[in-house]
């Protein structure tokens, strides 16, 4: 496995790590604890966490446990699009924190932060797969 490979793998398990804190504690009715941007309520409970009732934070875990099969099957072509496809998503996301709620979740824009870096890692030219 290349070192390109294990930084994408390393990359999508955090995600999924992630995501999947999210989705647990939406579940729990908790609200995690905001300590660096101060609007972690306000995004997690908006009409926007949800799509019909399901929490964005389990497709982002579906997102990545899918890209790291993807990758573990040697299916770069696919994987590439899919993470096209979250960075289409995480801009949209990032728009309605930034301009909708005025507010940020610490743990969404490290959910957005990974895929954009794993889009960057995953294009990148020099190392191939």
């Amino acid at each position: 496995m290349t070192l390109k490979k294990i930084v994408l793998l390393i990359l999508s398990l955090a995600g999924f790590f992630d995501s999947s804190y999210l989705t647990i504690v939406h579940y729990k009715n908790i609200i995690p604890p905001c300590s660096i941007t101060h609007g972690c309520e306000k995004v997690l409970t908006s009409q926007f966490a949800t799509i019909f009732g399901v929490p964005i934070s389990l497709f982002g875990s579906l997102f990545f446990l899918v890209l790291i099969f993807l990758l573990l099957l040697g299916w770069i072509k696919y994987f590439k699009w899919l993470t096209l496809a979250g960075v289409a998503v995480s801009i949209v996301l990032l728009y309605i924190q930034a301009f909708v709620l005025h507010a940020f979740c610490q743990y969404c824009l490290l959910v957005e932060a990974i895929i954009f870096t794993i889009f960057i890692v995953s294009f990148k030219q020099k190392e191939p797969f």
